[in-house]
């Protein structure tokens, strides 16, 4: 009986620890989108922190926050007249709600026009912006959130396995 009050102590003390992780990193998306919001409204531009690693911009206009990780053998982009297309696959201790504002805002700031948008446990997010598409695809998960971000051009087909 006394293993089994040790094994929920431990338990208890992990689900402290993973919600602690998952709050922190909610606020340093909501802080860091705001700070970026706040600056570009009065232009300032910040001096990058150097602590944190900055956003990415994988496709040139579309954000992508640090604390999601690449998952480079699921993902592939290519450039093709001067148009990066293709699939990111991401995954990160990131709660769902607070990356589909993440990239609602940042979408935005970088003149992408929201089409569509579905919100559950697998949420979908469509944008759009002169001759492409951009779809988010975001699955929460007991431990981890994944997304997928298409970009494709919009009235054309490509085909990436021909270029292997």
């Amino acid at each position: 009986m006394r293993h089994h009050h040790i094994i929920f102590q431990l338990g208890a003390m992990a689900l402290v620890l993973v919600l602690t992780a998952c709050a922190g990193l909610e606020s340093g998306l909501m802080s860091a989108t705001g700070t970026a919001a706040a600056n570009q409204a009065t232009g300032k531009k910040s001096a990058a922190d150097p602590k944190k690693l900055p956003d990415l911009k994988e496709f040139g206009d579309v954000m992508i926050p640090r604390e999601m990780d690449i998952d480079k053998d699921a993902s592939f982009i290519y450039n093709r007249g001067g148009i990066n297309a293709g699939l990111l696959r991401l995954s990160g201790r990131v709660d769902s709600r607070s990356l589909m504002r993440y990239f609602q805002n940042n979408m935005g700031n970088d003149g992408w026009r929201m089409v569509s948008q579905f919100q559950a446990p697998q949420s979908l997010m469509v944008f759009e912006k002169e001759n492409r598409l951009c779809l988010i695809a975001v699955e929460d998960s007991t431990f981890q959130t994944f997304v997928d971000v298409w970009v494709v051009p919009r009235n054309e087909s490509l085909d990436y396995s021909s270029s292997k």
